[in-house]
């Protein structure tokens, strides 16, 4: 029984579609709906064996409030902070090493960064700082937004307009918090049919590990940079 998220209702019928006629029918269900009217009486039913849930951690513990009642086993895949990490080596030579690894660090806004292993944190050795942000905001300034149905866009819209407003508030806590931005930090503006769609700039955030923007999900396309001195310290 899968039950989608509510922002995207026909994702997995889309996929049954595709695979209906390889299955019996009955043995692949699908649940539309909103948390409470669908997710939670999902995971609080007495005929659940085993819930596998993948989300933000928040709905995570609730999910496993819901199956402790009926002491089913849950698996709990949440977001997370996932870093890369830049030593100096990677810029030993501006050879096609070099270039994977400024598009490693461009990954945080694959998908729109709605991603739960995206590397929405960014760790950069001291001998090589400088420089490579600049070619990493050069990088990040080359990702083409717009109709995610056109082959030449990188990145779409955000999956809905709450998604969007909670990224902008999360690049409205890191200002806060004295993070500088190197590169977006605005709803990004689009022409003709796209303007006023729910896009964000990618965004890049230079701080350090205390602040909140390094420490909890944002689920979009911001990415959080660091400092280091050596592999300890990262």
């Amino acid at each position: 029984v899968l039950k989608p998220a509510e922002q995207t209702p026909s994702s997995i019928l889309v996929l049954m579609e595709l695979i209906g006629d390889l299955l019996p029918a009955g043995v692949l269900n699908v649940v539309n709906g909103f948390g409470v009217e669908a997710g939670k009486p999902l995971a609080s039913s007495p005929r659940i064996r085993k819930i596998a849930f993948t989300g933000e951690t928040s709905t995570g513990r609730l999910i496993s409030q819901y199956a402790s009642a009926n002491l089913i086993p849950v698996t709990l895949e949440l977001g997370g902070k996932s870093p890369n990490i830049f030593f100096n080596d990677v810029a030993d030579t501006n050879d096609a090493f070099y270039d994977k690894a400024l598009e490693g660090f461009t990954l945080y806004a694959f998908n729109q960064g709605e991603v739960c292993s995206s590397p929405s944190r960014a760790l950069v050795q001291d001998g090589i700082y400088d420089s490579f942000m600049a070619d990493a905001v050069a990088r990040t300034q080359q990702i083409i937004q717009g109709n995610p149905l056109d082959t030449t866009t990188q990145i779409g819209a955000q999956a809905s307009v709450g998604q969007m407003e909670k990224i902008l508030s999360y690049i409205d806590i890191g200002l806060q918090e004295g993070a500088r931005i190197l590169a977006g930090g605005n709803q990004a503006q689009l022409d003709g049919d796209l303007a006023g769609g729910f896009y964000v700039q990618p965004t890049i955030f230079e701080g350090n590990n205390k602040m909140r923007i390094f420490q909890e999900e944002i689920f979009g396309p911001v990415v959080s940079v660091a400092r280091f001195s050596d592999y300890n310290d990262a």
